[in-house]
């Protein structure tokens, strides 16, 4: 009986190696292979609507901006500074009562997006780095990234 006992137990832990493997194979082949499209577009999105507020060609070198955000001082958001290939969009997230703003730097050459700069609880967002077709969420300012690496012709 003992001796049937340890033989299942080296078959399971034998089982659950491999199983193991497997799932550490996996997650590392969706990391590599799941963004490896070259992006087309980039698109910024604001809160929870479905469209996006700004989107980045990087085929066409063109940022446009489809609306603008709810603001009372001199500059209107999102601001383009093609110069330093920067948008500067107010995030939902207050300090004293103030919206903080959110920078993203894009890369044309890259096909790359980054959040530069913004201020959140541990400031997750601009820590994330570059993508250049994962995902960026930004979620105490309610801004995310999304990428399109179809070759689809885009009308603006």
């Amino acid at each position: 009986m003992d001796a049937t006992r340890q033989k299942k137990s080296r078959r399971d832990l034998i089982m659950i190696i491999v199983v193991m493997i497997l799932f550490v194979l996996l997650f590392f082949a969706y990391r590599v292979f799941a963004y490896g499209d070259e992006a087309a577009r980039a698109f910024i999105y604001y809160g929870n609507t479905p469209e996006p507020i700004v989107t980045i060609d990087f085929n066409r070198g063109k940022v446009t901006v489809h609306r603008t955000q709810d603001t009372t001082g001199e500059i209107v958001y999102p601001y383009v500074d093609e110069e330093d290939q920067t948008i500067t969009l107010l995030g939902d997230y207050e300090i004293s009562g103030i919206r903080q703003i959110v920078i993203i730097a894009y890369d044309y050459v890259d096909r790359s997006v980054e959040v530069i700069r913004e201020s959140s609880p541990n400031n997750i967002c601009s820590r994330e780095g570059v993508s250049t077709g994962k995902p960026l969420i930004c979620l105490p300012n309610k801004i995310r990234v999304e990428f399109d690496t179809s070759d689809a012709d885009f009308i603006v």
